[in-house]
């Protein structure tokens, strides 16, 4: 039978018929062969992100980013936090671009009107109504464009309220109990900095847009529908919204992880970030071995912008896939289909219902104007996926962060640090008294309290590899007998501070600490602020043009941290007093007095820098003042000066020192030997002492 419809054929119908089976057969290899190719760029994708992401035992993490019930939640719960109330400035925002919104759809179908009744007159060669029509049309060109440019201009309004809203929350909890050191040094959120900054930013981007991409096109898709069912009916454009329900599904289908792809590549665009700040950091330790660091440097600043411009390659690569079965099913075939529609609307029409040709013009003309835009909207429709897939993933990192930002902020801040450190910094899982698995030896419960003095009693400390390094530790530092620290690197002196700070979990013992504001803490790298002069001295107040630019409420919120009382003159007289004691007057007349600016961290020395810092403490006058090495940068002379100062002013201290001329401030030395061996430590006390 195959045969006998073959030969009926005509050749023309038989090389017809052979090209078609020829072009059937190529697409369908080509189809497989693409198809094979978007799966193998999406498993090198994976691959790619698994040599930077790794679980806590090693084997690779694998984000699951996905628009589900897990998506709609978090997203509910961000835009909670960016629109915290029906009568909030975010709320009226959205509202006028929802209204602009409907001005402009209200505006596309009265010139779809205009341009049609030209076209008939036009037509018709009427050329007086014609210029009528044109000098509406111009009229109506004013609110189109102010409509249009509003729409662009609140949706950047909404941008920058929800990204305000979003960072003033983070920045609430992130600086509440200690969140940002146990994210950055405890290793609680990586690449915390990128994800408060630019994940926040694409965020409140992606989901200002989709409102717009989302809500107009449903508007018009209404609207015009409603308009086009005057002269086509409902019925006529049923075939169309049906092909694009079909294309809607075909097209979910060939979608790649677009939400994967937008958290992979957020999650390497972090890494490559972190790398050149942890180069910036270290600079000057790099610095000192090139040859050869700086060549080592580049190879892996390289394989991180690698990492990152491969899988964006990749993901172009996928998305070119899409975008080429999107622009034809959605734009070009679906105006084949919109034709095809109107066509067939005029055509099952009798020859005397058509109307005349200048009625035929005017309709078409009009027709066609709502039936672009209708496919337009509809398209956008088709394709809002692809928006909520990106937006999956920026909403996703978001969620992460918030999520782990609250955990960290949250609770008991010691329980935290002490989770991270186990978790991140120590290398052995460390047994703490009190646990469910009692350690070997005899350890006494971990304690902290507050109390008037600084005491430890029965203090175990262990480095994070485990190595026990004290045991037993027990002494206190009564007011006005200052006590020092000494010791081999690596025995536990810095230890002992991070735990006194509840920085580091207290493994086992008891800590009596004063109460807040009692303890004043000076390391060995000097925190300078961003600010003048002054602003170094007073930190940890903020500084005085940060204060001054912060709004009431928000001063009535932090209004402990609104500093000294004093009056100008009498501030500046105790300023002065502290510059002296430490021998840094001359930044006085080197500058522009207490109101200058610089960057302190580059202009000055290490001495000069702890120096600064020693003023502050001097100001500041503590009960006890914590001193890690604080003043290893300063010469001996200038050193023996600094504690006498301290000493002068009542301040009782605790410090790590290496020099023996500083004994003399001290009543009581504690020596760390780090062998390891015994308790680890040994007290020595001394008779002739300066302090007082």
């Amino acid at each position: 039978m195959g045969a006998a419809l073959l030969q009926q054929l005509t050749p023309a119908q038989k090389r017809t018929l052979a090209a078609a089976i020829f072009t059937g057969g190529i697409a369908v290899a080509g189809g497989q062969s693409l198809q094979h190719e978007v799966r193998r760029a999406q498993k090198e994708q994976q691959r790619l992100c698994a040599e930077v992401e790794q679980k806590e035992s090693g084997k690779a993490r694998r984000p699951k980013v996905a628009v589900d019930e897990v998506f709609a939640w978090r997203l509910y719960t961000i835009l909670g936090i960016c629109v915290p109330g029906i009568l909030s400035a975010e709320s009226g925002l959205i509202g006028i671009q929802a209204c602009l919104l409907l001005s402009r759809t209200w505006l596309t179908d009265y010139i779809s009107r205009i341009e049609a009744r030209a076209g008939r007159y036009l037509i018709a060669q009427n050329f007086p109504q014609f210029a009528r029509l044109l000098a509406a049309f111009a009229g109506v060109a004013i609110p189109a464009a102010v409509v249009n440019s509003g729409l662009k201009y609140m949706q950047k309004r909404i941008q920058i309220a929800f990204q305000r809203r979003l960072s003033h929350h983070l920045h609430q909890q992130y600086c509440s109990n200690r969140a940002y050191y146990a994210a950055s040094t405890l290793g609680g959120l990586t690449n915390a900095d990128q994800r408060i900054t630019e994940d926040v930013e694409k965020f409140a981007y992606n989901i200002s847009e989709l409102y717009s991409y989302t809500f107009k096109p449903l508007l018009d898709v209404i609207l015009f529908t409603r308009s086009l069912s005057r002269s086509m009916g409902y019925k006529g454009q049923l075939a169309l919204y049906v092909y694009y329900l079909f294309s809607a599904g075909a097209l979910r289908k060939l979608s790649p992880p677009l939400a994967l792809m937008t958290a992979q590549e957020s999650s390497l665009s972090g890494g490559f970030r972190a790398a050149h700040q942890r180069l910036v950091a270290h600079a000057e330790e790099v610095a000192y071995n090139d040859p050869p660091s700086g060549a080592a440097e580049q190879l892996i600043l390289n394989q991180h912008l690698y990492r990152l411009l491969r899988h964006n390659k990749l993901s172009a690569f996928q998305r070119f896939v899409q975008q080429v079965f999107d622009g034809y099913f959605v734009k070009y075939f679906a105006s084949v289909v919109a034709l095809l529609v109107y066509a067939a609307h005029i055509y099952l029409k009798e020859p005397a219902q058509r109307g005349s040709r200048d009625d035929i013009t005017q309709d078409y003309i009009r027709s066609m104007r709502l039936l672009q835009n209708t496919s337009k909207g509809v398209g956008d429709l088709v394709l809002v996926y692809k928006r909520i897939t990106g937006l999956a993933g920026h909403t996703s990192r978001v969620a992460e962060l918030l999520e782990q930002v609250k955990k960290l902020s949250s609770g008991d801040p010691l329980t935290t640090h002490r989770e991270l450190y186990l978790r991140n910094v120590s290398s052995k899982e460390l047994k703490f008294s009190g646990s469910e698995e009692e350690p070997d030896e005899d350890l006494a419960p971990a304690h902290r309290q507050e109390g008037d003095t600084i005491a430890f009693d029965k203090v175990a400390l262990n480095s994070p590899d485990g190595t026990a390094l004290v045991r037993q530790l027990t002494f206190s530092v009564p007011h006005g007998q200052s006590v020092m620290i000494m010791g081999p690197n690596g025995s536990g002196k810095s230890s002992l501070f991070r735990v006194l700070a509840g920085l580091w979990p207290l493994q086992a013992g008891s800590i009596t600490v004063p109460g807040e504001g009692g303890m004043f803490y000076l390391s060995q790298r000097p925190y300078l602020v961003s600010g003048s002069l002054r602003d170094q001295l007073l930190y940890p107040q903020p500084p005085r043009l940060v204060w001054e630019k912060t709004s009431k409420a928000t001063k009535a919120k932090f209004a402990h941290l609104a500093g000294v009382t004093l009056g100008e003159q009498e501030l500046e007289e105790q300023l002065d007093t502290c510059l002296e004691a430490v021998e840094l007057d001359y930044l006085l007349t080197r500058g522009k007095g207490w109101d200058q600016v610089q960057n302190w961290s580059e202009t000055l020395s290490g001495g000069e820098k702890q120096r600064l810092a020693m003023a502050r403490l001097l100001f500041h006058n503590p009960t006890y003042a914590i001193l890690d090495e604080c003043t290893s940068a300063v010469s001996a002379d200038g050193e023996v000066k600094l504690y006498g100062a301290c000493v002068q002013r009542g301040i009782t201290m605790l410090s790590i020192a290496h020099r023996p001329a500083l004994k003399k401030f001290h009543s009581t030395i504690v020596h760390f030997d780090g062998t390891q061996a015994g308790q680890g430590w040994s007290i020595e006390k001394i008779e002739n002492k300066e302090q007082e």
